[in-house]
């Protein structure tokens, strides 16, 4: 139900009164569409916030904007009326996928593994580790841009996180 229709349902119940008890009022005000919130990628929230808060911005300009780059141009080919709704009523970023990625090592000793992990100064490390219980841990699942950045030749070996 649109607005207009709420208003009309409230004008019925009224009855030429102005009267409208809160039940009726909460029950109908329920029953009005909310739009619903748009899931975009990362770079698409980050050009979105770009273009409105550093620029200022329309949803045209925007689009034009996103337009001109690869990344964002090319999944605004596909997701136009994605990208407007994100503009106009907000939206959450899609979460990214997370791997593990453990170095085969031929000379690793019983359940010994090398693997990547963040570590505290949010730096993507090598670390011994023995068993399997490091995969369910949040400092070993990664983004691909964090496995990617310095160990660009690790990501054949990378798990995804289910």
């Amino acid at each position: 139900m649109n607005k207009q229709e709420a208003i009309e349902k409230l004008t019925n119940i009224a009855n030429g009164t102005g009267w409208v008890t809160c039940t009726s009022a909460c029950n109908i005000i329920s029953q009005i569409d909310q739009p619903q919130t748009v899931v975009v990628p990362k770079f698409i929230a980050d050009s979105i916030e770009y273009c409105k808060n550093k620029e200022g911005y329309g949803l045209l300009r925007a689009m034009d904007y996103c337009d001109e780059y690869n990344d964002t141009g090319e999944w605004l080919e596909h997701n136009q009326e994605t990208f407007a709704l994100a503009w106009l009523f907000g939206y959450e970023i899609e979460q990214e996928k997370l791997y593990t990625v453990e170095l085969p090592n031929p000379n690793n000793i019983g359940t010994e593994v090398h693997i990547l992990m963040m570590n505290g100064f949010k730096q993507v490390v090598i670390k011994k580790e023995l068993g399997n219980d490091w995969k369910k841990k949040k400092g070993f699942q990664l983004t691909e841009e964090e496995i990617k950045k310095d160990f660009e030749w690790a990501w054949q070996f990378r798990e995804e996180v289910d």
